[in-house]
């Protein structure tokens, strides 16, 4: 398995937890790309069109990982929006950068 299907692996078995959810969205925190940090954090913010986005290859990186998902928006196609376990990965992120937990 390479790092990219653990984190998937990760990311799965999170979104889905009752018991471990925040240990596993800590685990994801960690070990994210930095490079999709600012991606994430876009989508967080609202749906976001495909022609807006910062970067189509993060985007869809964060598909793939199951960090975002395809939505409609005011009866249109073509954005992308945060999961509900982005939102707790991305507050954790930012907890680590801001000191406040440790990594």
């Amino acid at each position: 398995m390479n790092d990219k299907d653990f984190i998937k692996e990760l990311i799965s078995r999170g979104a889905n937890a009752y018991d471990g959810y925040f240990h596993y969205a800590h685990l994801v925190a960690v070990l994210l790309p930095k490079n999709l940090h600012g991606s994430l954090e876009q989508l967080l913010t609202n749906p976001t069109w495909d022609g807006d986005v910062i970067s189509k290859t993060y985007r869809d990186e964060l598909l793939q990982y199951g960090l975002a998902v395809r939505v409609c928006v005011n009866n249109q196609q073509g954005f992308t929006a945060a999961t509900y376990f982005a939102y707790t990965v991305m507050k954790i992120i930012n907890d680590i950068k801001m000191g406040k937990i440790g990594a």
